[in-house]
């Protein structure tokens, strides 16, 4: 867990501090957000720093040293939609302050993303993006920083500084190049997404359509896995420990493939681990093995009008090639608006096509039907797939009626 800090030098520690760094921004159009936080013990992300600029001061704000309503007011901000709030690769942030403050950053511009958008690249990191924008090179020598440490030392301060100094005039340049490339309504979109996938906790019994290696499994062993992940979740987020500090994914994978009844089948998963081999770590049979094996009792007692539905397969191969169609298709339209292909295309989306066209009906995914990338590419993905579909069944149907 968090522990509340009893030093903060060289930070904003106090509310008359805090109140007098708000009020300097009362007018701002936009401020340049950051925060340092770190997840390595815990099942959530322990807020350690939260990093403030309106391009000409910069303000370090320890949350550590306030109790939760003193930080009203820096909430207030976060919230006002009069007040952009600029950051870079913002997934984390957002959980950060949603996890620690309650509140997520309305509006923001992710740097990253716009980035990506005008053809500067997917996934820029700050660093590079600062200096191809800014023509700066930044240190990054304090990334893996311990950032919960008091007093924090002059580097990391400085560290911390530097990742939000240039936000805004970053932020400038790239809006203008998306008004006049007519893509800002698209980012718009994209940042709305964002938004509410930040702002939606993920369900523990959904969590076993993550794990990898899943869709090999029946609808009844899906029925275990689901329990057993449910569980495994509930439990990481009651503790504040890591998933696979609690079970492994691969470890709940075996049970469910296997299921387990009794001790003696329970030890020999455990005794068939090894470094090549799947298998319960023993920690997790002397700690949790009652409990696992309680727990697959009870999912073999579900109805099986209660199974979930099976996971969808990975794109068969002999789909192979319609699929490289596909990614060229995109990479072509991707090439000719000067845009990194992975924001207009994901391979994930692919597959989802794909796979939906195998069973019966080709569908796009959410993120391409409900945003900008329909028209400019999904209505011609669908073509494509429809009619190379098509020419494969024919060639079968040729190649079976020549036998």
């Amino acid at each position: 867990m968090c522990e509340k800090s009893v030093e903060a030098h060289g930070l904003v520690s106090d509310p008359r501090s805090l109140a007098q760094a708000l009020e300097s921004l009362r007018g701002a159009e936009a401020v340049a957000l950051d925060t340092e936080f770190i997840r390595t013990d815990t099942y959530y992300p322990c807020l350690a720093l939260i990093q403030i600029s309106d391009g000409q001061t910069t303000w370090l704000i320890d949350p550590l040293a306030f109790d939760r309503d003193e930080l009203e007011p820096l909430i207030s901000l976060l919230k006002d939609r009069q007040v952009v709030k600029v950051l870079h690769s913002c997934s984390e942030d957002l959980e950060v302050l949603r996890h620690a403050l309650g509140v997520l950053p309305e509006p923001f511009f992710d740097t990253q993303v716009a980035a990506a958008f005008v053809g500067l690249g997917f996934s820029l990191s700050y660093q590079a993006l600062v200096r191809e924008v800014e023509g700066v090179q930044l240190d990054k020598h304090e990334t893996r920083s311990d950032w919960l440490q008091r007093p924090l030392s002059p580097e990391q301060l400085r560290y911390a500084a530097e990742d939000v100094e240039h936000l805004l005039a970053i932020h400038q340049t790239l809006r203008d190049k998306l008004i006049s490339l007519e893509r800002f309504s698209w980012f718009e979109q994209d940042m709305d997404i964002m938004l509410k996938a930040a702002g939606e906790e993920a369900r523990p019994e959904d969590y076993y359509q993550r794990v990898k290696g899943a869709w090999k499994l029946n609808r009844q062993s899906l029925a275990v896995l689901r329990r057993l992940c449910n569980w495994r979740e509930q439990e990481a987020r009651t503790r504040d420990r890591p998933r696979n500090r609690i079970v492994a994914d691969k470890e709940l994978l075996q049970l469910a493939m296997g299921q387990p009844r009794s001790w003696q089948q329970l030890s020999a998963l455990g005794a068939s681990s090894g470094r090549d081999k799947a298998g319960l770590h023993p920690r997790v049979l002397r700690v949790y093995g009652d409990q696992l094996l309680a727990l697959i009792e009870q999912a073999r007692a579900d109805a099986p009008e209660s199974y979930p539905q099976v996971l969808p397969k990975p794109v068969p191969r002999e789909q192979g090639g319609l699929m490289k169609q596909c990614k060229r298709l995109v990479q072509q339209k991707a090439d000719s608006l000067d845009m990194a292909v992975e924001i207009l295309v994901r391979k994930a989306d692919l597959s989802f096509l794909l796979q939906s066209a195998v069973e019966g009906r080709a569908n796009l995914s959410e993120r391409i039907e409900t945003t900008w990338r329909k028209g400019l590419v999904g209505d011609q993905l669908l073509a494509l797939v429809g009619e190379g579909l098509a020419a494969n069944s024919n060639a079968v149907q040729a190649e079976e009626g020549a036998k």
